[in-house]
């Protein structure tokens, strides 16, 4: 009888124990998925640049920083303009705006947000050479009470709304405390999320803001990686160590869809990739000769003849990319339907080397970056190697895009270089401004005009743009602007990108028109 109860004892305990042992299994499993859950870690193919939003107005730097911070106005992903720390506005007359900002909003040091932040965001962005040429439209901006500001622009102007969602908001009393070299390594915004470290080119780890006024995010670690190698960026998707990729390398773009685990995201991109030349300048560093020979209209149409676009979407791109004969697409203001270019002739082009002066062609140094657009180093060995056909020997200046583009900024070391350019506001007019109108440094305009084009028509064009009260009206004259550009060829338009994403299957992610990655809206499957 004993035996038996002491049998029956012990059985008890194992079944307890057993019963404990699955429960803790159970939990173990719970916790691990949270944990899997809680986290994403994003690789993109470069680091930012900045994390002071104004200092740059560049792809995968915008990306980061949307997370951190906000504009007076947000946009959804297909560009459509929403509230932001703004809940509303008004225009008084063509020229005046008065925006009603959120209360109760603050930044990720606990300071409130109020009319003050943003009267010394506009003004601190204006000065700005670079990316002042965001704001160039505003003439003043003034604080009515703690939750009203006022914002003049020099004329009536059309695309002021879609300028502004790029406008990020920052905390007046911290950066003027700590300075711009601190607030750039430890940046506080008002965005869902909050950086907790930034180790350059290695990670920068961002945290759910908890008291973010929009409601805290549903994931609550972020980790954006710079994985410059485009074979170790799908690796490490494919290894699980990454659950998100953008710009997947095209060769591995059939790889990711095939495999039953991943998701391949791709939608057309709003991002031209173009040469840029030097027009203006009589003697450029890129070219030993004395005299510049991109100055003259026939050297300028012999490069573009002698480019063949489909064959570096074909061959280099392997389809991923889209034709651009115009630098805006279809759903960019200052599109001109029809507008066909100048057609891949590379006999027709050795024949206007020739007339130019320039019979057995000449040398040049092409600057390009590595690591900043999909494959950009193989097109720029492309474009070498389609130079070369008709004459033109082309010395390649390949660098990665943190050397890259303190190089070609604003252009005096330059010659010809090969970038990219998204007009995500869907309106032409910053990028022809900052690119292509004459170099201002007291306007701000053309803060990034790399091939010193100057041209007074050019110029009246985008100012009349700018002065347009009406969406029509300013649309016509960036396409004049187009035309101009057209004719006139400072720059090269070869293909429009294709924004592509690697995603494990249980993420909820589409892509976003203007290329962003914006965590708030992504989310794993239950």
């Amino acid at each position: 009888m004993l035996k038996q109860q002491k049998r029956l004892l012990l059985l008890a305990v194992f079944i307890l124990s057993l019963s404990l042992a699955l429960a803790g299994c159970g939990g173990d499993k719970k916790e691990a998925k949270s944990a899997l859950t809680d986290k994403l870690v994003i690789a993109q193919s470069s680091d930012a640049l900045f994390l002071d939003p104004q200092q740059q107005d560049e792809g995968p730097t915008n990306s980061i920083n949307s997370n951190i911070y906000d504009g007076l106005i947000n946009r959804k992903a297909d560009l459509s303009i929403i509230p932001g720390l703004a809940e509303k506005w008004e225009q008084k007359d063509p020229v005046t705006w008065v925006f009603y900002l959120r209360k109760n909003v603050i930044f990720h040091n606990g300071n409130a947000f109020t009319a003050d932040d943003v009267v010394y965001t506009i003004e601190r962005f204006s000065g700005l050479k670079v990316a002042g040429s965001i704001v160039s439209s505003v003439s003043s901006v003034k604080k009515i009470d703690d939750y009203t500001v006022e914002i003049k622009t020099k004329a009536p102007y059309a695309a002021f709304l879609a300028d502004m969602v790029k406008v990020m908001i920052i905390d007046k009393e911290y950066v003027t405390k700590v300075g711009d070299q601190e607030f750039n390594l430890k940046p506080i915004g008002t965005g869902p999320y909050k950086v907790k470290e930034w180790i350059k080119a290695d990670h920068i780890t961002l945290e759910a803001f908890d008291k973010y006024w929009n409601g805290p995010a549903t994931i609550k670690t972020v980790i954006f990686r710079p994985i410059s190698n485009e074979a170790t960026r799908t690796a490490a998707l494919l290894s699980g160590e990454v659950q998100l990729i953008a710009d997947v390398p095209v060769r591995d773009s059939e790889k990711i869809q095939k495999n039953e685990k991943l998701a391949l995201h791709g939608i057309p991109s709003l991002r031209l990739i173009y040469l840029t030349l030097d027009v203006t300048r009589d003697k450029t560093p890129g070219i030993s000769l004395p005299k510049n020979p991109f100055k003259e209209e026939k050297v300028r149409q012999a490069v573009r003849m002698a480019i063949d676009n489909e064959s570096i979407i074909k061959n280099v791109m392997n389809g991923h990319a889209f034709v651009a004969n115009q630098g805006n697409p279809k759903q960019v203001a200052g599109y001109v339907e029809g507008l066909q270019g100048v057609k891949y002739n590379p006999e027709q082009a050795k024949k206007l080397l020739a007339e130019a002066g320039y019979p057995n062609g000449f040398t040049v140094t092409l600057d390009a970056s590595n690591d900043r657009y999909p494959n950009d180093s193989k097109v720029a060995e492309a474009l070498a190697a389609q130079l070369a056909k008709v004459g033109i020997t082309v010395n390649l200046n390949i660098m990665p895009k943190s050397i890259f583009f303190n190089h070609i900024r604003p252009g005096d070391k330059t010659t010809i270089c090969l970038v990219g350019w998204s007009s995500d506001t869907a309106d032409a007019g910053i990028w022809y401004r900052s690119m292509f109108y004459s170099r201002d440094k007291l306007k701000g305009s053309g803060g990034s005009n790399r091939g010193h084009f100057a041209n007074a028509e050019f110029d009246a064009l985008v100012d009349k743009a700018d002065a347009s009260a009406k969406m029509d009206e300013r649309t016509k004259y960036l396409q004049d602007a187009t035309k101009l550009l057209d004719k006139e060829m400072p720059f090269i338009p070869i293909y429009f990108q294709e924004s592509s994403y690697g995603a494990m299957k249980n993420i909820e992610f589409n892509p976003r028109l203007d290329d962003y990655i914006y965590a708030y809206d992504i989310k794993f499957k239950k």
